[in-house]
């Protein structure tokens, strides 16, 4: 069975844990969904699409009883075999993480859903002798429709290789978790060879946003997962992710949310 390249009429396994390796590619056909992404909601409504590059941030899901998905599910492994690695690929990506709702035109609707189900046909065609190189074409087709898709939305800035290599690797340090013990621009600078200075530049050409706003974007989006677990007090939740003492912690909570952690976990904004 193919695990690279799955398939879904809903969301119930997404913050499961089992598609963190996953890129989630979905597309709303009725009703609406919201997620909690990085302590922030976000509301998908009929005819847009929703690509998730990091299911880990999403800590929360709630839907429609009318809601209808189509969901496409891209291993990590899959993607960087065969997915256009490419200055737009990246940029992509860190806007996705500011905002992963795109609002689609009819005629973008039909190729997403045109892509999908060509994929899906495809799939099971192991008669083909180059099977695996046609779906790593099919996907490829399905991304680069999704580029085109986003370059009408946004408007791309000009990047150069070089900072757009450097974006990356920062980004894929934070996704590897290094956010945990390390939430200083200085430690990511180490790691890449380069100045604090330096990265927090390329940061702003390269996403219009500093280091600082990445490293707390995936910090603070797994804090609130932590939350989440009313079984984990505040002070094992402190140690997690390794702050020197629980006041701390505490202000660092209220900076990003403006609440404090018990606020948040009793109020409203959590289950």
């Amino acid at each position: 069975m193919n695990t690279d390249i799955l398939f879904a009429d809903n969301l119930d396994d997404m913050i499961s844990g089992s598609f963190d390796r996953y890129c989630t590619h979905a597309l709303c056909r009725e009703g609406e969904a919201s997620f909690l992404m990085t302590g922030e909601w976000f509301r998908m409504r009929k005819g847009d699409c929703v690509i998730f590059t990091h299911n880990e941030l999403i800590s929360k899901i709630e839907i429609s009883d009318d809601f209808q998905v189509t969901v496409l599910y891209i291993s990590n492994s899959f993607s960087f075999k065969n997915i256009p690695r490419n200055d737009y690929d990246v940029i992509g990506k860190l806007t996705l993480l500011r905002n992963p709702i795109m609002s689609l035109t009819e005629r973008e609707q039909r190729i997403f859903m045109e892509d999908i189900e060509l994929i899906r046909r495809r799939l099971t065609d192991h008669t083909h002798r180059f099977h695996d190189e046609l779906i790593g074409c099919l996907a490829k087709t399905f991304v680069l429709d999704l580029y085109d898709f986003h370059a009408r939305i946004y408007e791309s800035p000009s990047v150069s290789e070089q900072n757009a290599v450097l974006m990356e690797r920062f980004i894929n340090l934070l996704k590897a978790g290094d956010y945990r013990n390390h939430r200083e621009v200085s430690y990511y600078a180490s790691r890449l060879c380069i100045t604090p200075k330096y990265l927090t530049e390329v940061c702003k050409k390269a996403s219009g946003f500093t280091a600082n706003y990445w490293i707390d974007r995936f910090t603070i989006s797994r804090i609130t997962h932590l939350l989440s677990d009313k079984n984990l007090t505040l002070k094992e939740i402190s140690d997690n992710m390794n702050f020197s003492s629980l006041s701390f912690f505490s202000r660092y909570v209220q900076r990003l949310l403006k609440v404090s952690p018990s606020e948040y976990r009793n109020g409203n904004l959590i289950a």
